[in-house]
């Protein structure tokens, strides 16, 4: 017989004398080749010599290898001796303690060693001789553990026994085989040069069956003799007798359902807890009978013999599975994945839910514990008390849980931190309901409390509607009929009536809004037409109270204006003014800009609208904060979303009674950028900033939470109106997107590679908390530049661009067939290549940068829009996002990526918008192999937020947390 080695490794097992204990060596042997002589011991040189590391090698081969090393009597001894005085094994061993010590030691590394062997089959020997003939001594290592049986007899002189071993074939006696006991505890035996494992007893207990057939106990010492020797093993081993009272039972008392918890899943099943009077069998092992010796009358022992009904057990799991639950791989029950509830808790509140059915099919509630704590079954009742004062509604809620009442505000931790377990006062557990989890957690997030009562502020109305049985009144009120004022000229269409009528609802109802519809659907129009209506009710409540005199002829009375502060980027101020000029003439208006600032402040109440710019906004502040606006007004609100700018807290200054914010995107970057939005048009509807990266911006943007997302959005969804242009615009062109793939040429290619190199070293070899930012995002811009043109980072550099050969061409395309195209990049300096190009090939061409000063950017949007020989329109990125009219062009090239896809949205916007009748193709130009390929792949897989909360693209990462993919 030959035997094949699955691995390059074989065992010997061994009697050492030196350690007094059977000890493993490894030997090394050739791959897939017969094991004939081990020659070869598994030292680290030898592995050496024949190129084998460690490290390398499968787990369970370490481990074992590691076992062999630590059972040597030189590395016990070394293990075992202290820092001081190194003494040898037989030293050691003459202290009892460390004797012991050693021994445990060996017992639990054998009993692993030998585990490992019979698990993974490794080729293993037993007491190999000096010839080191491994077909001699090789021993088997698959064999199914062996079974005790015990068998009494009853004599006149006393009780004899004999114990017998069973394997998967047959039953025999120990005296007729050889056995070596290997290990006592836990069992390992070697019979018949086979390793076997004794289960359920250790091999203590079969010593005296090594040299004897039977045992005979005298009568006199019967009793004493099983309470010390035999009590304990027929509890474990099957039980036969003769002479002796036999007790069967066999049937079904009580089933008792039990929590069990899978580490691995997080969640609790059911198990069975079978009662078969008097003994109880674990319905998740195999055990299927079980053996007792009762001698309480030693004259009359009984025999109580318990066995298993399967029939019974079968019929209670088909009583569970039909009605819906399953039975896992390890003998649990759950509820079925149909029922999609795969919470913690789901099916022990499922046992809850059903407790009266359980009980009446013969189910034992009494054991169901959790964590060692009983588990309160009796359904809750939840009472409501409420009262609605001016600002906010005081909110009682009492919870009945069995005999104990409490405050719902006590269970509030337990929502906010997601843990069901609510500890009653007799250390039981009340169970919170999975749906109060999700139904109340708003409420426990965003409530006050005061005097033992929730106080719910009236701008947080939404989550009270998720809440019918408050049966509180919020009904809004009720807004007039609106219809456009015919001082409005302009035509409204029928979403923007419907967006001026959103407005004015929030305007009665005393509530900021945030206006959030797509760049180029008109905000500007809606807001100037709902503070024409509101001039108008203002007009007429003023009429109503006109006073007369003696005479009765009217007092004359004092003009009210609007007051409104409309805040917005300084490139947007005068475009505002001559929206307002051309819509609204009759509305009195100001710039409040420039240097006679000074002048104008002393009359900003005598306006209906004061536009200023964030910059001068901010240092006027103590200007501002003086006057008391009807409206405080914010165009392209997203300014504001750094709440430690200067901006963000000048804002914060400014009295207002009411807030509108504009934005075609509200969320930029993260959930902080909302925060600040909602902040300023109704603070504290989302708590602190504090409370709001904790409660919702961690569990959304890091956990993705889904619950907690869809929370978030009842909260701010009544005060966020977002329409996309292909939502509401059916005369809109179509748009295509695509992106055109460019080579580097091969010195171009080999500079990028070096470069990558040079910030991966820099900034991947570094520890990730001291990582400088400027550093990296200087790393990353020289890799963006690079990949438009060498030219960026070298002024002198003689290296071609792939990049700029594609654009040229592209565009020499379009040229001849006068396709007016609007041409933007991140970077000026890029945008200088094209511009020379044209001068170059006298081709005409507009440009716009954050050099330009207003005047002029007023002058090149109105030359590109009726000039038919300007065909393009070179616009930096950052200066050409807002506040341009462009429906001239028909095409639209990025030049280079930005992260953040919002500014290449609103680059779209200025051409894709009301006014535009043809096609608009964009085309991105993105270099092959290189970092703007990684940002386009991250623009495309981060878009769940803003798609679930306003419908638009999102990037919920910062930069540093994808540098090694960047980089890669």
């Amino acid at each position: 017989m030959t035997t094949a080695s699955k691995f390059p490794f074989c065992f010997d097992l061994n009697w050492d004398v030196k350690s007094n204990f059977y000890t493993p060596t490894a030997y090394v042997v050739a791959t897939n080749q017969p094991i004939t002589y081990l020659d070869k011991k598994a030292t680290p040189e030898v592995l050496k010599s024949l190129g084998i590391d460690v490290v390398d090698l499968d787990k369970s081969i370490q481990k074992v290898l590691a076992i062999c090393d630590s059972l040597q009597a030189e590395i016990l001894a070394k293990k075992f001796s202290t820092a001081k005085a190194k003494k040898s094994l037989e030293e050691l061993s003459k202290d009892p303690k460390i004797a012991l010590g050693i021994q445990r030691y060996q017992n639990a590394k054998l009993a692993e060693f030998l585990k490992l062997v019979q698990t993974h089959d490794f080729a293993l020997c037993f007491a190999l001789d000096q010839d080191k003939n491994f077909r001699k001594s090789q021993i088997t290592t698959q064999n199914q553990p062996l079974e005790a049986k015990i068998h009494f007899l009853k004599t006149d002189q006393g009780i004899e026994y004999r114990l017998q071993l069973q394997d998967n074939k047959e039953s025999f006696a120990l005296w007729d085989k050889k056995i070596t006991i290997l290990l006592q505890d836990p069992a390992w035996l070697l019979i018949d040069r086979q390793l076997l494992f004794l289960q359920a007893i250790d091999a203590k207990k079969i010593y005296p069956f090594l040299t004897k057939k039977t045992i005979t106990i005298p009568s006199r010492m019967v009793a004493d003799y099983f309470q010390k020797f035999i009590k304990d093993i027929v509890q474990k081993v099957d039980v036969t007798a003769d002479g002796f009272e036999i007790i069967q039972r066999n049937t079904l008392v009580s089933c008792q359902l039990e929590a069990v918890h899978d580490f691995f899943k997080n969640s609790y099943y059911l198990h069975f807890r079978l009662d078969y009077n008097g003994y109880i069998f674990d319905s998740s092992k195999n055990k299927t009978s079980h053996s007792e010796v009762d001698i309480d009358h030693p004259e009359n022992i009984k025999v109580i013999q318990y066995k298993r009904n399967p029939d019974a057990e079968i019929l209670l799991e088909q009583k569970l599975s039909h009605w819906g639950l399953e039975k896992t791989e390890n003998g649990f029950f759950r509820l079925s994945p149909k029922s999609k509830n795969t919470e913690r808790y789901a099916t022990i509140q499922w046992v809850i839910e059903h407790q009266e059915q359980l009980e009446s099919s013969g189910f034992s509630l009494d054991n169901l514990t959790i964590d060692g704590k009983k588990i309160q079954l009796t359904k809750p009742l939840i009472q409501f008390r409420n009262q609605t004062q001016k600002d906010w509604f005081d909110i009682q809620i009492t919870i009945c849980c069995g005999k104990f009442t409490f405050n719902f505000i006590e269970i509030i931790p337990n929502l906010k931190q997601q843990n069901q377990l609510y500890l009653l006062p007799d250390g039981s557990c009340f169970l919170i309901p999975k749906e109060w989890m999700l139904h109340y957690a708003p409420l426990a997030k965003l409530a006050k409390i005061h005097q033992q009562v929730l106080q719910v502020p009236k701008n947080n109305y939404a989550i009270l509607q998720e809440i019918p049985e408050l049966q509180l009144d919020l009904k809004t009120p009720i807004v007039p009929e609106f219809s456009p004022s015919a001082l409005v000229k302009a035509t409204l269409r029928p979403y923007q009536i419907q967006g001026v009528k959103w407005l004015l609802e929030h305007y009665q109802n005393g509530m900021g809004a945030c206006l959030a519809d797509d760049m180029g659907l008109g905000k500007t129009l809606q807001t100037l037409t709902a503070l024409v209506a509101v001039q108008e009710q203002l007009e007429n409540q003023q009429a109503e109270a006109e006073q007369l005199d003696l005479f009765g002829n009217n007092l004359p009375q004092t003009k009210e204006y609007l007051k409104v502060l409309v805040v917005l980027p300084s490139s947007l101020v005068f475009n505002w003014y001559h929206e307002a000029r051309k819509f609204t003439p009759h509305l009195r208006r100001i710039q409040y800009i420039g240097k006679d600032r000074k002048w104008i402040a002393k009359k900003l109440m005598r306006y209906d609208l004061v536009f200023t710019s964030y910059a001068i906004a901010s240092r006027d502040i103590a200007i501002l904060k003086k006057h008391s606006f009807r409206f405080l007004i914010l165009d392209e609100s997203q300014y504001i979303k750094n709440k430690k700018s200067k901006i963000f807290q000048a804002i914060h200054q400014i009295p207002a009674a009411n807030r509108i914010s504009l934005s075609g995107t509200p969320i930029e970057n993260s959930l902080d950028d909302l925060w600040s939005q909602m902040e300023f048009i109704n603070p504290d509807i989302l708590g602190s900033h504090s409370f709001f990266v904790q409660n919702y911006k961690i569990p959304i943007e890091k956990n993705k939470d889904k619950t907690v997302l869809a929370a978030l959005k009842t909260v701010i969804s009544p005060f966020i109106l977002r329409r996309t242009k292909e939502q509401v615009l059916d005369d809109l062109p179509e748009l295509t997107e695509q992106i055109y793939y460019c080579d580097m040429p091969k010195e171009q290619e080999k500079l990028y590679d070096e470069e990558k190199s040079k910030a991966r070293n820099a900034i991947l070899g570094t520890d990730a908390t001291k990582r400088d930012k400027i550093n990296i995002l200087n790393s990353l811009m020289r890799l963006r530049q690079l990949s438009n043109h060498p030219k960026m980072i070298d002024a002198n550099s003689e290296i071609d661009s792939g990049k700029f050969h594609a654009v040229t061409n592209y565009l020499s395309t379009l040229i001849p067939s006068k396709q007016k195209t609007i041409v933007f990049s991140s970077f000026v300096s890029n945008l200088d290549f094209y511009k020379n190009w044209c001068l170059e090939n006298h081709i005409k061409f507009c440009e716009l940068t954050g050099a330009t000063n207003p005047k002029d950017r007023e002058i090149a949007v109105n030359n590109f829009q009726e000039q038919d020989e300007i065909l393009l329109f070179f616009i930096s990125l950052k200066a050409g996002g807002v506040g341009l009219n462009l429906t001239k062009a028909s095409y639209v090239l990025f030049l280079d990526p930005w992260w953040n896809p919002f500014a290449e949205k609103q680059g779209i916007g200025r051409a894709h918008r009301i006014g535009q009748v043809q096609k608009v193709h964009v085309i991105r130009f993105i270099t092959k192999n290189t970092v703007e390929e990684k940002i386009i792949q991250l623009q495309e897989s981060k878009k769940l937020l803003s798609d679930a909360l306003l419908d638009e693209n999102y990037i919920g990462h910062e930069i540093e947390a994808h540098l090694e993919y960047l980089l890669e």
